[in-house]
Parts: structure tokens; C-alpha cells; sequence
């Protein structure tokens, strides 16, 4: 068994042997064959027309060979460095187009930038007057110097040789925005506060009417010289609705004197409201009314020579003038 096998494997060793000497023997053929060919001479003869002065020269398949891939070569490359041309050029038209939007979008944003600016600047006058009713002071310039210093005066000078301008105005519009901002968050405290406030003051008109009288000196309507006048009178038809001015309570309902038939009523902060010569009395002592809530009708009762209602506030014990509190603007 042992020599079967290794009589096989000598056959096949054999074998082997011979087709790598065959395929050697090949190879050596064609090369010998190529290399052969490859130095066989080619002779180019030039001939004037003269058939003077004849030239020929000879020259290897190798030579020609080697000019041909050459030639291949050049063109390949001359058609690659055209196509990359082309397409650099093209990237460069495009770079450039790019480039004229992006500075006609930098011009718009110039134009936007001033425009913003100029808006500010119409602003500022009005937020200095918020201030100043707000704050109760004259120092408004001031508010325009709060965020300030956040880049030094030196980092500022050598980034103008690098940024635009208009980034600057940015930020300065930036500050002043943020000047505008807390300016009128301070004006909507204040005004939010002082709304609470006018709530629960007398501020509306008591009833519908003229004012036939105003508070303060005035001629005795009963011709009896100089009085001073403690209220306004605003004269209406008999039984015209009375209205409580201020949320409050009822001190006072009944008659009283020279004022007739009279509503007392007591608000916060001091104040009490007043309202004579009625012709009937809603409202009862004790209850709470609100702003605008019907007390009472205009009528003529007590010391009057016509149908009106004597409209009265008083800030602790002193009759103070009602036609301030009785603007429609509250």
C-alpha cells in the first residue's frame, strides 16, 4: 500500500515537473519572441523634393513604442488638466455669483441696520419721559449707560479692522434695547400698581350731566355774597342714577341739612366720597358697594335751586377738588 502511494506521488511529482518546464519554456519563447521584434529596426526615410540629400534614420519597435505611450500619455493628461479646468472655472463663476449675493444681502443689512437705528433713536425721547414719570427724576441720560463695559475699549479697536461696522451698531442698538426693556418694565410696575390703586379711589364720573359748579370760591347761589364750595355740582334730570365713584363701604345714608338726602360712602387709602341733594337713597348704611353701582337719583332736596347731585371727596376730614378723579381717561 505504502509503495502504491508513493509511486503516485512520484507520477503526479513527474508531472508537475514536467508542465512548469513546459509553461517556463512558453514564456522564455514569448519573451525572446517580443524582445526580438521589440529591437527590429525600422528604417524612415525623408525625401526632399529635390530627391537630393536624402535622410533616413533607423529607429527600434521599442522607440516607437515608447513615443506612442508617450503621445497617449500627454493627451490623457492635457484632457484631465482641460476637464479640471473647466471645472475650477466653473467653481469660480459660482464662487462669484455667491459672492455678489452675499454683498448685496450685506448691503440690505446695512440699509435694515441704519433703519433700526434711526428707530431707536426716535424712541429714546419717549422712554426718557416714561423714566421720568416713572422714576419722579431728571436724570433719564442715565438709563442709556447701564450695560456698558462688557468688551474693553482695546478689544473693541482691534476688531474694527476685522468685523463690520454695523456689527458694532448691533450692539450698541443691542444695549439700548435692553436700556428700553427694563425702563418699561419699571413703567408697567409703576402703572400696574397705581391701576390697583385707582381701583379703589374715586375715579368715574358719578352721574350723567353738566357741571354747573366747580369746587372752590364761587358767588352764593342764594345771593348772599362769597362761599366756598366743598364739591362739583353736576346738574341732571330728577331721578338720575347716581353712581358710587370708588369701592367702598356705606357710612352714611339719609338726610343731612343744607345736603338734602345724602350717600356717605368710605374708600381705602382715606378717601370718601359724597353725594347730595338726592331724591332717593338705594344705597343702606353698612353694605359694601362696588365702582359704578346705582346709591342713589339725582333730585333737588336740602339748600338747591335745581335737580343736581353735589359730587364730594374728602381725603381724611378736608374736601379736596373731585374734577381730577372724574377723568374718563382712568
Amino acid at each position: 500500500m505504502r509503495f502504491r502511494i508513493k509511486q503516485y506521488n512520484n507520477k503526479l511529482q513527474k508531472q508537475f515537473s514536467e508542465k512548469n518546464f513546459l509553461v517556463k519554456k512558453r514564456i522564455s519563447r514569448i519573451r525572446d519572441n517580443f524582445l526580438e521584434k521589440g529591437h527590429e529596426k525600422m528604417t524612415i526615410m525623408l525625401i526632399p523634393h529635390n530627391e537630393k540629400n536624402i535622410f533616413n534614420f533607423h529607429i527600434s519597435k521599442f522607440i516607437i513604442l515608447f513615443f506612442i505611450s508617450l503621445f497617449i500619455i500627454v493627451i490623457i493628461t492635457s484632457s484631465y488638466a482641460i476637464i479640471k479646468n473647466a471645472a475650477i472655472n466653473s467653481k469660480k463663476d459660482e464662487l462669484l455669483n455667491n459672492y455678489k449675493d452675499i454683498r448685496s444681502h450685506l448691503l440690505r443689512f446695512e440699509m435694515l441696520t441704519n433703519d433700526t437705528a434711526k428707530l431707536i433713536n426716535e424712541i429714546k425721547p419717549y422712554i426718557e419721559d416714561i423714566h421720568e414719570l416713572t422714576k419722579g427724576d431728571n436724570d433719564a441720560d442715565k438709563i442709556w449707560e447701564a450695560g456698558e463695559g462688557e468688551i474693553l475699549e482695546e478689544d473693541i479697536n482691534k476688531l474694527k479692522y476685522v468685523l463690520p461696522e454695523e456689527i458694532f451698531t448691533l450692539k450698541e442698538l443691542q444695549k439700548d434695547l435692553e436700556c428700553s426693556i427694563s425702563t418699561i418694565k419699571t413703567a408697567k410696575s409703576f402703572i400696574d400698581t397705581r391701576s390697583k390703586v385707582i381701583k379703589d379711589i374715586p375715579s368715574i364720573i358719578p352721574n350723567e350731566g353738566n357741571i354747573t359748579s366747580l369746587f372752590g370760591w364761587r358767588k352764593s347761589p342764594f345771593g348772599f355774597g362769597r362761599e366756598f364750595h366743598t364739591g362739583i355740582d353736576i346738574g341732571a334730570h330728577s331721578g338720575t342714577e347716581i353712581r358710587a365713584t370708588a369701592p367702598g363701604v356705606v357710612t352714611g345714608a339719609g338726610w343731612a341739612g343744607g345736603y338734602g338726602y345724602l350717600v356717605r360712602i368710605k374708600h381705602k387709602y382715606g378717601y370718601e366720597s359724597l353725594y347730595g341733594h338726592c331724591s332717593k337713597i338705594k344705597a343702606k348704611i353698612g353694605t359694601t358697594v362696588n365702582k359704578g353701582q346705582v346709591v342713589a337719583y339725582v333730585g333737588q332736596t336740602g339748600s338747591a335751586t335745581g335737580n343736581h347731585c353735589h359730587y364730594e371727596i374728602r381725603l381724611g376730614k378736608i374736601p379736596i377738588n373731585p374734577y381730577p378723579y372724574m377723568s374718563r381717561v382712568w
